[in-house]
């Protein structure tokens, strides 16, 4: 039972990065729907963000975190603003895959170069210090990183659902020819929508470098995990997408736990296939 409480905390903490990382794909997908393929390798950038500001600046990676989002927040609105509108005018899904799959391609290629195929990893003070919660022993970090992912998550429903902002976000997102008419500078929403989604991978990645280790293809399953969970969450959704992040989170954990960890992905990409299938067959019997 201790065993299974530890897998069941575990599970829950991870999920916890798979649903940010959704949140930030769901939102680009949601808006521009165009599938973000380097998302993975913006968590990466995210991460040797925080690795420099920590070894070269000694910032800690906490408080580094509004810094690097911010400067990952520019960087997706550059972005957006030099090669993202330029494919959007083509209409051509095609384009932007290749595009985005390149550009991944670029920020991973280009982090070898730089930092070269080292692992390397950041150690503070608290980074080895655990928490007991009655059988379950919680690592400190991991608990405050799943602590700000909450406060995250709460803040960017919060800003979508209330704030003006948020509002003409939700409303591109419906129509955006209709967003238009009514006065919304769509161009300017696609911008701040790229730019949000890149700075929340960025947060991911900066809070991850606390017990993960930081190297050119690190966030390559983090981005194909994110586009899970923007297909069981559903498109637009940021509670369905936290919620999924979790529930993928539970599922690697138990089936490492009942199985073994050798076949967790394979039963995480088996799961994915079975949803996508399962899907389809009730949009076509609804039809």
């Amino acid at each position: 039972m201790d065993v299974l409480l530890q897998a069941i905390v575990n599970g829950i903490l991870l999920g916890g990065f798979y649903a940010l990382m959704g949140m930030g794909q769901n939102i680009i997908f949601g808006v521009m729907k165009i599938v973000n393929f380097c998302h993975g390798e913006m968590l990466m950038v995210g991460m040797y963000l925080t690795y420099m500001l920590y070894t070269y600046a000694g910032i800690d990676p906490y408080l580094a975190l509004p810094l690097v989002a911010l400067i990952m927040f520019l960087l997706g609105a550059g972005i957006q603003h030099t090669l993202i509108t330029p494919s959007l005018k083509t209409k051509s899904f095609t384009n932007l895959l290749f595009l985005t799959v390149g550009l991944g391609l670029l920020l991973s290629n280009g982090a070898l170069v730089l930092f070269g195929s080292d692992y390397k990893s950041i150690r503070t003070s608290y980074s080895q210090t655990n928490i007991m919660l009655g059988p379950v022993s919680v690592a400190l970090p991991k608990l405050i990183s799943f602590l700000v992912l909450i406060v995250v998550t709460i803040a960017l429903f919060s800003f979508l659902k209330y704030s003006t902002t948020g509002k003409q976000i939700r409303a591109v997102s419906q129509n955006p020819v209709g967003a238009e008419v009514c006065g919304i500078n769509v161009k300017r929403i696609y911008l701040l929508t790229y730019g949000l989604g890149i700075a929340l991978a960025g947060i991911a990645g900066c809070l991850l470098t606390q017990f993960y280790s930081i190297y050119p293809t690190a966030g390559a399953s983090f981005g194909f995990r994110a586009l899970i969970v923007v297909v069981v969450g559903g498109l637009g959704s940021i509670p369905g997408a936290f919620f999924a992040g979790i529930l993928l989170g539970l599922l690697e954990q138990m089936s490492a736990l009942f199985i073994s960890p050798s076949y967790s992905d394979m039963i995480v990409f088996i799961t994915f296939i079975v949803i996508l299938v399962v899907r389809q067959l009730l949009i076509m019997r609804r039809r």
